[in-house]
C-alpha cells in the first residue's frame, strides 16, 4: 500500500487535549509542557491554541488571560477515515500544522507536520512528490488541485485550480 493512501487514524496522536476557552493562558502552557505536546483543542472545537500562541502571549505578558484571546478560532478538520493524501493536502492548503482528526463533532486525534513527516520519510515516492521538480528542460509538467484533484499538463504551474478554484502543486517528478 502507497503511505500516502495509509488511513489518518493509524498516524494520528490520540488523545486529544482539551479545554475550555476562558482557561488562563498560564494553564494551557502546563497543559503543553506536562503532556509534551504542541496544540490544544479548544472544547466543542471553537479553536486550537499551540506553542507558539502561548509563547507569544507569554512573551505579551498575557498569561492571565483567557486562551480565547490567542486562539485560532477556525478549527481545520478531517474525517478518521481520511487518508494521509487529504490531510498533506488539507495542511497545504490552510498552511497550518496541526490538523484535528473528527468524529460526530468530536476532536479524536492531532495529525500534525512531524507525525505526516515519519509517515513519508520511508517513501521515496513520497518524498520526491514533496519536493517535485520540472521533468527536464523544455518538457511539460504535471499539476493537480489540492482540492478536487483535478490535473493538467503545462509549461507554468496555474496560480489556481480552473475548476473550484484551490492552489495547484507540481506532481511531476524526473525519474532517473
Amino acid at each position: 500500500m502507497n503511505r500516502l493512501d495509509t488511513q489518518i487514524t493509524e498516524i494520528m496522536s490520540r488523545p486529544v487535549r482539551t479545554t475550555d476557552s476562558d482557561t488562563p493562558i498560564a494553564e494551557v502552557a502546563e497543559i503543553l509542557l506536562t503532556a509534551e505536546i504542541g496544540s490544544v483543542v479548544i472544547t466543542d472545537l471553537n479553536g486550537i491554541v499551540t506553542k507558539t500562541d502561548i509563547l507569544t502571549a507569554i512573551r505579551d505578558g498575557r498569561t492571565t488571560s483567557p486562551v480565547e484571546t490567542v486562539m485560532t478560532e477556525s478549527v481545520v478538520t478531517v474525517t478518521p477515515n481520511a487518508d494521509v493524501q487529504t490531510a498533506v493536502n488539507r495542511m497545504e492548503e490552510h498552511q497550518i500544522k496541526h490538523l484535528v482528526v473528527e468524529s460526530e463533532g468530536e476532536p479524536t486525534g492531532i495529525v500534525t507536520t512531524a507525525d505526516l513527516a515519519a509517515q513519508l520519510a520511508t517513501v521515496p515516492d513520497s518524498i520526491m512528490s514533496m519536493f517535485a521538480t520540472s521533468a527536464g528542460p523544455n518538457q511539460l509538467n504535471r499539476y493537480e488541485c489540492t482540492r478536487c484533484g483535478q490535473r493538467v499538463t503545462g509549461d507554468t504551474q496555474p496560480k489556481q485550480c480552473a475548476n473550484c478554484g484551490a492552489p495547484t502543486r507540481n506532481i511531476s517528478v524526473t525519474r532517473d
